[in-house]
């Protein structure tokens, strides 16, 4: 899978600019500000249907402008396709080929794996951190987690609604016995699918640590919930949800909120048998958040046949050489797109060659680059 060109139209600080891409390393760099970052939030857009830093669509669209639209045209083997994603006056519209498409559609048709520097925390951020990274690559990886993640949260909101309605209407608790049962039902879905997709991640994770901590450290996670202790078919996961549930009740309506289910799961991540948090040193830390994330290039792989693409936007500035190096050789055989501020350090990183673009207040210049 190969993106051969994106076009950009009153994209944030794009008027209007195509890019013709290389089928691998990618170098955006530039001063900060002038529209690197939009680069890669557009590819990844595309992809996903919704901003790694937008709140709403409308804010990519460039100031005082009434439309915006972004395509990419990409090849899948020997075939050719055409995304694009149109705001305008008459609302959104996806299109895949000139039809109109689901984003499940295009994010087959074009997968991207994006690394930017939040994700560097993720091992000494909270549990939420860590359980968005799980939902939003699941999501990609099996579309119907996706579909029943949305289906708990709602049930979920719809529970914690009726804990705290019942504080006041004591007559409404006989209502909760069927949302703990639509609960318990999605909630065990989720945490199958967790349990599968954390082996996988497990072993890959592993595999890539051992090489960016030059064998010297083994990795290793470990999922906490609060629901089952270890990992059993999906009717022991029911019966176990079913019990603490009930078990919680009187504790959820004194505090008006669910306090049993995969919305309060972690991960841990161990270096060593030690839990990387509390006792990893930053590099340490860095290291584990780096095997994460490029994990699910090997995920992605083993699920569907294809490589993503990968953003890596503004990370290696913020790494040391080592890592930089074994980042770079674990995504040699993808597509890559990559921004810095300046793109010096790459030119001895990568023999292979490299496509270098310089980027000024929303202007996007190929450079020849003497390979």
């Amino acid at each position: 899978m190969k993106v051969r060109s994106l076009s950009m139209r009153h994209y944030r600080n794009y008027a209007e600019q195509t890019v013709l891409f290389d089928e691998g390393v990618n170098i955006f760099f530039g001063e900060n500000a002038q529209g690197k970052t939009n680069l890669i939030e557009a590819l990844f857009f595309l992809s996903r249907g919704y901003s790694h830093r937008a709140v709403r669509k409308q804010e990519i669209v460039e100031f005082d402008a009434s439309e915006m639209f972004v395509s990419a045209e990409v090849t899948r083997g020997d075939v050719r396709h055409t995304v694009r994603y149109k705001i305008d006056q008459n609302g959104k519209e996806l299109t895949l080929d000139q039809k109109k498409a689901k984003q499940s559609q295009v994010g087959r048709t074009f997968p991207v794996i994006l690394f930017e520097p939040d994700d560097l925390h993720i091992i000494k951020a909270g549990p939420e951190r860590r359980r968005r990274f799980i939902d939003e690559e699941l999501s990609e990886a099996m579309p119907a987690y996706k579909t029943t993640l949305k289906q708990y949260r709602r049930s979920l909101k719809q529970r914690n609604a009726l804990l705290k309605a019942i504080r006041q209407d004591a007559t409404l608790t006989v209502m909760l016995d069927g949302w703990d049962e639509q609960l318990v039902s999605l909630g065990s879905k989720i945490i199958s699918y967790r349990l599968a997709y954390l082996k996988r991640l497990n072993t890959a994770a592993k595999r890539i640590h051992r090489i960016l901590s030059g064998d010297r450290e083994e990795l290793s996670l470990m999922y906490q919930n609060n629901v089952i202790d270890r990992p059993a078919y999906q009717r022991d996961i029911e019966k176990a949800f079913s019990e603490k549930i009930s078990e919680s009740r009187e504790t959820d309506l004194e505090k008006g909120t669910s306090l049993v289910g995969p919305h309060l799961d972690d991960i841990a991540v161990m270096i060593g048998g030690k839990e990387a948090r509390r006792f990893g040193s930053q590099g340490q830390q860095r290291s584990a958040a780096i095997a994460l994330k490029l994990s699910q290039i090997d995920i992605y792989e083993a699920l569907t046949g294809e490589l993503p693409i990968v953003l890596l936007d503004d990370i290696l500035s913020e790494l040391d050489e080592n890592r930089r190096l074994n980042i770079l050789k674990l995504i040699d055989r993808n597509q890559s797109m990559i921004t810095c501020t300046n793109a010096d350090f790459m030119q001895k990183y990568h023999p292979k060659g490299i496509a270098l673009y310089h980027v000024e207040n929303g202007v996007i210049t190929s450079v020849e680059n003497g390979d």
